[in-house]
């Protein structure tokens, strides 16, 4: 692999952690998260008008694109749901669950066979998520894991999130190759705001009154690296296998620990490195056997 694409799988995955952490900062407010999007959107227009060239879009592919922006912008409200109950260290983890899931659609929709590899990695990383909501690996309580109590709180919103980002990444794969990448983008992310949009609308309209409270400085940054994190990992995706690059995006699991410790001081304990470890196994395996 060119270092080039390695360097934007990794940007990718800082983005990515980043711009996460700035909705945990905002207290997973979804005002914030809207405007965010906005942001992002805006930014995506503007690299395609600077880009202009045309593209034929028709309905089949406009309806996947946009069912694929559905699922993502699901993802994003439970991430953010999460976000209000519990630490970015112990939750985001657990938002970025998709590569295990990807699989067993595959596997039940598709009719391609399974590995023994992909089993193992289907284990392991569900067992690293199990991990990660306990408080030591001498008092486990599995009874508890999708409770709302102290260190599980958030996990079931977050794990939920994992879910609705598999089906996302499903349709995403289906059309992201099918023209240029720019107005591709510029298509996703204005559906993924209009989603947001109308979901704020239909289910937490109060939130628009919090329109004063908005740090707009981390706004403006938040959609600006959303925007860098969608642009570079579909970017590398044109030149990288699937297998190598998911993997590798993984490493925001670590990005996210170390956003959540020096920023927010959230401790790092022995619980929450055996947890990512063996998430990001897990997710090693599965994409090498798929």
């Amino acid at each position: 692999m060119e270092l080039t694409y390695l360097g934007f799988i990794l940007l990718s995955a800082m983005a990515h952690s980043f711009y996460n952490f700035l909705v945990h900062k905002s207290g997973g407010n979804r005002l914030f998260l809207l405007l965010m999007f906005v942001v992002a959107a805006i930014a995506a227009t503007i690299v395609y008008i600077s880009n202009y060239e045309p593209f034929v879009l028709n309905f089949k592919i406009a309806a996947i694109i946009y069912a694929a922006s559905l699922f993502y912008i699901l993802y994003q409200v439970f991430v953010s749901k999460s976000y209000e109950l519990g630490e970015i260290s112990r939750l985001y983890p657990l938002s970025v669950l998709s590569p295990v899931l990807v699989p067993v659609w595959a596997v039940l929709f598709l009719h391609e066979r399974i590995s023994m590899g992909l089993i193992i990695g289907i284990i392991l990383s569900t067992a690293g998520a199990m991990i990660m909501k306990q408080k030591s690996l001498r008092n486990m309580v599995f009874s508890d894991l999708f409770t709302k109590r102290n260190l599980y709180a958030g996990a079931g919103y977050a794990l939920t999130a994992s879910l609705m980002y598999s089906f996302g990444s499903v349709l995403d794969k289906s059309s992201v190759g099918l023209f240029n990448l720019i107005p591709y983008l510029w298509i996703l992310l204005s559906s993924m705001t209009l989603n947001l949009l109308i979901y704020t609308i239909l289910f937490e309209r109060k939130v628009f009154a919090d329109i004063t409270h908005i740090n707009y400085t981390r706004l403006t940054l938040a959609g600006i690296t959303a925007y860098i994190s969608f642009f570079t990992f579909r970017t590398a995706l044109q030149h990288v296998a699937v297998s190598v690059a998911v993997p590798i995006r993984t490493s925001s699991i670590i990005f996210a620990l170390l956003l959540g410790s020096i920023l927010l001081h959230e401790k790092i304990t022995a619980i929450k490195l055996i947890g990512i470890s063996t998430i990001i196994i897990g997710i090693v395996i599965i994409q090498i056997s798929t």
